[in-house]
């Protein structure tokens, strides 16, 4: 139960997730290449980081507009690596290759069963390209008390 652990375990808690999703995006583009260890290593991704065992998991890609919303691992893989023609309009988005992702939370609320975090997330490609995003991030936690992922929305800020 998330209710036994104070604030600041709470906020670690999620600055933990976070840093594990920035790296795990920063490795997948490095193997960009490798068919095969691509496919492995994000379907790692999936199951370390997203609640799919737990619950339903909802998805809003930032670089979606056909079909904005996911809820299938498939359909996270087509979006992460365009390897599986699930959704035509994927590209890859982890494949940019990106050199780092830095979180920014604007705040963290939690109940005695949820998480959520909302902020902007900073994603710089190899040539030094910036692209800000915004995030919420819902999580729920799993028999270990590690956090998951149950929503996942991002979108280009408003201009």
């Amino acid at each position: 139960m998330i209710m036994n652990n104070s604030k600041n375990e709470i906020e670690n808690k999620v600055f933990s997730a976070q840093e594990s999703w920035a790296n795990y995006i920063v490795e997948i583009g490095k193997l960009r290449s490798d068919t095969k260890r691509i496919t492995v290593l994000v379907k790692q991704f999936i199951e370390e980081l997203y609640a799919f065992k737990i619950t339903k998991v909802l998805f809003k890609p930032t670089k979606a507009k056909v079909i904005p919303f996911r809820r299938t691992i498939e359909e996270f893989i087509s979006y992460f690596i365009a390897s599986n023609n699930v959704c035509p309009e994927d590209k890859g988005f982890a494949l940019e290759p990106w050199k780092s992702v830095k979180f920014e939370n604007y705040d963290i609320t939690y109940n005695e069963k949820n998480v959520l975090a909302v902020g902007n997330y900073f994603f710089e490609n190899e040539s030094g390209h910036k692209i800000k995003v915004e995030y919420t991030f819902g999580y729920i936690i799993d028999e270990t008390g590690k956090l998951k992922i149950n929503l996942h929305h991002s979108s280009i800020p408003f201009v």
